[in-house]
């Protein structure tokens, strides 16, 4: 028991070190761990895209060399100078070096183009020289296999690896039988100089070699060590099962053994369908991994040191750290006892010191906020004298209701006595009017309600008007709201006012109410006179300033919504002078639910 008790974690102290032992440290281990495996196994792709490009780069530049020399081989074969020349029997030798000395194009090729080695064209005609890449074919020359197969493909191009007669050198020609009008004309063969393909092959940067029909012809290094890398490549292909294929489609292949990996790029050649290029990169498989296990070894150690250091300064931090807490916690217990006296300043400067900073700006606040509290509580109580003011002045006003009622009846009665229907029906709109407006003693009335009002004061104003007035009414939304009273009727009785009585002809006013977003919008707009430009800007100041507050009007219905609901809250005002005015109250939505009739107007509806 003793000892579970030394161990219970009852400091923060304690809490730290298993926090960090169970939160940091084993999430060390483990994500470290995960990330030196994905680095290791991102060296190893990343080593393997590396060759695939170094690959690539190696196809494209040979595959530019060989096509050079196909390009060459059209325009020889389209040569009608050149199939005159070697078709042509000569009486001297005169006239062949005549002939010699005007056809220049194969000197040209070996004089501009690096790439090729030489340049040969053999043809059946004993009256030619040797000179200038033009030859009479000899009965050597014939009996080689690579000339009896070229003159079997009939034109088609072919490659192969051709001792040169003259220099006894090895090299990739490009052989091809030159026909003019089904007549053979010659053969043709260009040599690709050795030095273009081993450049090539040594900016790979591995060990590529290029294979021909599935034969070594070339490679970058040295002679002894491709055949037994090349050796151990075929096996790989034959014994596809125990081969791991990283990638493979129509035109590439990548694999990878235990002992090898390799990298196969398909040359495709234009015009060549009967000879199969293929350039190989192959790099030991262990030297990837060894490379890759460096990283993954790198890594452990750098997570070892980051843990010990992490222990270090976790332990000077939590030591630091639990001095200040015990500062901290006495001075807020002092303050919580009601003993302002603590130090000014706690040593640091971190969230500790803030908030020891905060708890020193709090005990300022709170005499703030008393006094603050005093200001509102002060403003409320003006606001209920002026309010009780309001009320009284409208009790004032209510002399004798029942008088008031008894006698618009009276007057009703007589109308209706004396056949006068409108006047009737005038007085009896009047009598609810009325009676609606000095019943409006409580904070908020519903928006359906207010509206109902304001309908019967605009029957009244149609009764006056006739014709010349029309008026629209909708309520927009999808639930009743309640709001303040007697905020709407101010500005439809502002419209009648400047608006209505200052033109002759019709006008109508527009009542709208919208939904938009947390906000209720009631528009109240007519075509009548509208107001000038100069009193506009003059009516919004006022509105901006609150100045005019105790009027009747559109600044009473501005200071009441900005104190009832809040400064954002208010209404704004645009209108054009002889077209019209638009009134747009902007009240909060306090939505109408069961159960507020009761607590609104007291009584069960």
């Amino acid at each position: 028991m003793n000892f579970f008790k030394r161990f219970q974690l009852n400091t923060i102290k304690k809490k730290l070190y298993v926090i960090y032992v169970g939160l940091l440290f084993v999430p060390i281990i483990l994500v470290g761990y995960y990330i030196s495996v994905e680095i290791r196994s991102e060296q190893i792709n990343t080593k393997i895209e590396e060759i695939e490009q170094s690959t690539i780069r190696t196809k494209q530049d040979l595959m530019s060399t060989f096509e050079l020399l196909i390009r060459i081989s059209d325009w020889i074969y389209q040569d009608e100078r050149l199939a005159e020349i070697v078709e042509r029997e000569y009486d001297s030798v005169y006239e062949v070096i005549q002939s010699y000395e005007t056809y220049t194009q194969f000197s040209d090729y070996l004089k501009y183009y690096p790439e090729i080695d030489y340049v040969r064209f053999y043809s059946d005609n004993p009256t030619l020289l040797s000179s200038v890449g033009l030859y009479p074919v000899t009965s050597e020359i014939t009996q080689q296999e690579w000339y009896q197969d070229t003159l079997d493909k009939r034109g088609q191009i072919v490659w192969r690896i051709i001792e040169d007669p003259i220099t006894r050198q090895h090299n990739l020609n490009l052989t091809r039988s030159v026909f003019r009008n089904n007549r053979l004309v010659g053969v043709l063969s260009i040599a690709v100089a050795n030095e273009t393909i081993d450049t090539i092959l040594a900016s790979s940067g591995n060990s590529a070699f290029l294979t021909l029909d599935d034969h070594l012809i070339f490679s970058a290094t040295q002679p002894e060590a491709t055949e037994e890398v090349y050796d151990y490549y075929r096996l790989m292909e034959l014994e596809k099962d125990n081969l791991e294929l990283i990638n493979e489609n129509a035109d590439s292949v990548q694999g990878s053994s235990s002992q090898l990996t390799f990298m196969v790029q398909q040359i495709p050649l234009n015009k060549s369908l009967i000879s199969d290029f293929k350039i190989v990169s192959t790099v030991p498989t262990q030297s990837i991994i060894e490379e890759a296990n460096r990283v993954l070894v790198t890594g452990y150690l750098l997570i070892g040191l980051v843990f010990l250091l992490s222990l270090f300064i976790l332990n000077r931090f939590i030591d630091h750290f639990n001095r200040r807490v015990l500062v901290l916690k006495e001075s807020m217990t002092k303050v919580a006892r009601g003993d302002f006296e603590i130090p000014e300043e706690v040593q640091g400067n971190d969230e500790i010191s803030d908030i020891y900073h905060e708890l020193q700006t709090t005990m300022g606040s709170l005499q703030n906020l008393l006094q603050e509290r005093y200001q509102h509580e002060l403003d409320q109580k003006n606001w209920e004298i002026v309010k009780k003011e309001a009320e009284f002045k409208l009790l004032a006003s209510q002399i004798n209701p029942h008088f008031l009622y008894n006698t618009l009846e009276t007057i009703r009665m007589k109308a209706l006595k004396n056949q006068d229907r409108e006047v009737a029906e005038t007085v009896k709109i009047l009598s609810k009017l009325m009676r609606k407006a000095l019943e409006r003693d409580r904070d908020e009335i519903l928006l359906s309600e207010d509206l109902k009002f304001i309908e019967m004061y605009l029957q009244i104003q149609q009764l006056r008007f006739g014709d010349r007035i029309a008026y629209t009414i909708r309520q927009n939304t999808q639930a009743d709201y309640w709001i303040l009273p007697l905020l709407i009727q101010p500005i439809v009785e502002n419209a009648f006012i400047h608006g209505v009585e200052k033109v002759r002809g019709e006008v109508e006013v527009w009542i709208e109410v919208f939904e938009k977003e947390s906000d209720l919008e009631i528009i109240i707009r007519d075509n009548g006179a509208g107001i000038e430009a100069n009193r506009l800007a003059t009516l919004r100041q006022l509105l901006a300033e609150g100045e005019g507050a105790n009027r009747i009007g559109v600044n009473n219905v501005q200071q009441r919504i900005k104190h009832y609901y809040g400064e954002v809250y208010g209404l704004s005002i645009e209108s054009v002078l002889g077209e019209g005015t638009q009134v747009t109250l902007h009240l909060p939505q306090k939505i109408y639910e069961e159960g507020d009739i009761q607590n609104a107007y007291g009584i069960n509806r």
